[in-house]
């Protein structure tokens, strides 16, 4: 995605540098991963979620203790994407599945392949850029797709077989044309696995849930496998540049309206 040339002037006046990041790993992984959790909490929460707990039973989220001599795709200068700082992480680490942490972290396993390293690495920092320019976004998601924040309930049964997603922990919920809420619940509550969910949809009017997708959604989305969040779909679109998706074809011309904000 291109931006014109009075946006490429104006970033580069602003930020004639993205932050130099290098990778990090042992000591510095450590602390980096603590200074994360004091801002979001996310393995406490998930230190008190049983089904969150037990899907992640036997793994080590913490960094690699050695350092890895890998490099990293750099951002494009043509798109308003944070750099970051990678953390390679243990492979077991919330099963190897690259997330974001507060400010600017993307965890990443030390063994994740490099054929999709550039991709992946784009789709976390659009994450970032959530994180950074939430009320940007939440005017585009709005204007374009229909979905706005909710701050309303979910019955306990329902939200206590919910995945947690450190991506989405600061803004768990978006309902989409005023009635339906996307969630993500493990498919097994015995033996849960992070890459093994349903997408369901919490209908806000009724108060009930759905397992088939609303009228629409999918003429709209796509049969999106990132589904139960708009983060996640944008993120997902982003990275995978679908021309035919309808989502994405009216999201795509206005993603030049994001600031350009790094994240220090």
């Amino acid at each position: 995605m291109g931006i014109g040339a009075s946006r490429i002037d104006t970033f580069e006046t602003q930020n004639p540098l993205r932050p130099e990041r290098p990778p990090i790993t042992g000591q510095s992984g450590l602390e980096a991963l603590q200074r994360a959790e004091a801002i979001d909490g996310y393995r406490k929460q998930v230190a008190a979620s049983s089904i969150n707990r037990l899907a992640r039973a036997g793994q080590d989220y913490v960094p690699s203790p050695f350092s890895v001599n890998r490099s990293i795709p750099p951002p494009n200068p043509m798109e308003p994407w944070p750099s970051g700082q990678v953390i390679w992480m243990d492979p077991t680490a919330d099963e190897g599945l690259p997330h974001t942490r507060p400010p600017y972290y993307i965890c990443m396993s030390r063994t994740f392949p490099t054929a999709d390293l550039a991709n992946t690495l784009l789709h976390e920092r659009v994450h970032l850029s959530q994180r950074a320019n939430k009320s940007a976004w939440d005017k585009l998601l709005a204007e374009l797709w229909s979905f706005k924040p909710w701050v309303g309930t979910i019955p306990s049964d329902i939200d206590s077989r919910r995945r947690l997603n450190p991506d989405l922990l600061w803004a768990p919920f978006y309902c989409w044309k005023d009635q339906y809420v996307p969630l993500a619940l493990f498919q097994s509550t015995t033996q849960p696995d992070l890459q093994e969910i349903d997408l369901v949809w919490w209908d806000t009017k009724s108060r009930t849930l759905h397992r088939e997708a609303p009228p629409g959604w999918t003429e709209f989305f796509g049969n999106n496998p990132a589904g139960e969040h708009p983060f996640e779909i944008a993120a997902y679109l982003v990275a995978s540049n679908p021309s035919q998706n309808k989502a994405y074809q009216v999201l795509k011309p206005r993603l030049s309206e994001l600031p350009t904000k790094e994240i220090f």
